[in-house]
């Protein structure tokens, strides 16, 4: 009797919770102002998302925004000194230097220049025992952009071909060793910023993040950047002409996408107003597609499959103050063990570097991991503190963290083997 008993509990348990969710789908429960009806829902207001957004309302697309910040821009992070006025960014630095960005730009009245860097000095140095070291490193990328042009498919997408070229599905270790790019492998690992444990990356990963076009921005001046170096100027403008179809600070919590012949999505959406009702035609995704982020979107046993095979990075961004280190210089993490390419081992900072306000100093840390904050300010507070008595300072101020960011996750991968068995053609199948 007992486990009749229980199993009637359980069963009405379960047909509550289907009844629940049944509920959250139906228009009738929710006010007429919290049913939101539009041809495109889109989920993220990053980079990538907000641009999607406002051209498909250029297009005469109505459009609702999901995003769970209070802001839009993603890792787009821009600080403004009280003091000076002087706007410097330490996320997003600059962007192709294409149509589609300066079309974007001007879309906005945002005028653009051309991006320059600061003249620095470089100072290469190991963050871990607080030596200075000499880097051994090439910016003549002749030799791997022969490599890259041999895939030039890697410029637009992840169409691969089958079988996938044995190279690309090298460590990057063993790719410079086989191709004599010893030279470069520190410039790579440089452009590839974010990129965490690069010389064990798949060579495919390296080569979609240090592609032609990064070389031409850095070869050519082929980036830009807002005149008055506010990149985040782009997504208050954006938010602006959204208006309250951005849902700032609000998640899915739920969603029922189409069954097979049929079309439209619906999404339960928690605001800090409440929940929503959104019925669009169409869903545009522009989050990580991370298993957690995508639990929510009603997943089949395929796409379940495909989102739990990511890796990804940590990385963040901060601005410091008191750092005791001479003006107009750039402290990049080197690795002096033979036999590295001078690449060193994360979590670390990969450098250290002078903004263009007196005083404060870009950093950007990564690591294969997450990291709690207080973590990763320990080690750059212990980073600094090396670099200054490298540089003989006689400053003994605590370092001031000025502004923190995490961007992680950064830089999705998926291991060689799952490279090898069509992982990107069986994503891209399911859109």
């Amino acid at each position: 009797m007992k486990t009749l008993a229980l199993l009637s509990v359980c069963s009405a348990l379960i047909s509550a919770f289907v009844s629940g969710i049944e509920d959250a789908f139906d228009a009738q429960n929710y006010a007429s102002n919290d049913v939101i009806t539009r041809d495109v829902a889109v989920i993220g207001g990053g980079v990538s998302g907000t641009y999607g957004a406002i051209n498909l309302q250029k297009l005469g697309k109505s459009v609702v925004m999901v995003e769970r910040e209070s802001v839009l821009g993603g890792h787009t992070n821009t600080y403004i000194d009280p003091t000076t006025g002087i706007s410097v960014d330490y996320g997003v630095q600059a962007f192709w230097n294409v149509s589609v960005t300066r079309d974007y730009f001007a879309h906005f009245n945002i005028p653009i220049t051309n991006a320059t860097g600061a003249p620095l000095t470089t100072i290469y140095a190991d963050f871990q025992t607080g030596q200075q070291v000499t880097v051994q490193s090439s910016n003549n990328y002749t030799a791997y952009q022969k490599q890259l042009q041999k895939y030039p498919y890697l410029e637009y997408s992840w169409n691969l071909p089958s079988p996938v070229p044995e190279d690309l599905l090298l460590p990057f270790a063993d790719f410079v060793a086989k191709y004599d790019l010893q030279d470069i492998a520190y410039s790579v690992y440089f452009g590839g910023e974010g990129v965490s444990d690069i010389l064990e990356q798949s060579t495919v990963n390296i080569m979609k993040f240090v592609d032609q076009s990064y070389l031409d921005a850095i070869l050519d001046g082929a980036a830009v950047v807002p005149l008055n170096h506010n990149n985040g100027d782009l997504y208050t403008k954006a938010l602006v002409e959204l208006g309250p179809d951005a849902l700032l600070s609000s998640t899915v919590v739920a969603a029922r996408r189409p069954l097979e012949n049929s079309s439209g999505v619906s999404l339960v959406v928690q605001t800090p107003s409440g929940q929503k009702l959104i019925k669009a035609s169409k869903l545009l995704s522009s989050i990580p597609p991370l298993l957690d982020n995508m639990r929510p979107f009603d997943l089949d046993a395929t796409e379940h499959d495909l989102f739990s095979q990511w890796n990804h990075s940590g990385y963040y961004t901060m601005i410091v103050n008191n750092t005791g280190l001479p003006s107009a210089s750039r402290f990049e993490n080197a690795n002096a063990t033979p036999g590295s390419f001078n690449i060193p081992k994360l979590p670390a900072p990969y450098q250290i570097t002078q903004t263009s306000i007196p005083g404060l100093f870009y950093v950007w840390y990564g690591s294969p991991y997450n990291l709690p904050q207080a973590t990763v300010k320990a080690d750059v507070t212990a980073v600094v503190e090396k670099l200054r008595s490298m540089m003989n300072s006689t400053v003994r101020t605590p370092l001031e963290f000025v502004e923190f960011r995490s961007h992680t996750p950064f830089k999705l991968v998926v291991p060689a083997e799952a490279i090898a068995q069509g992982f990107y053609n069986r994503l891209e199948s399911r859109e």
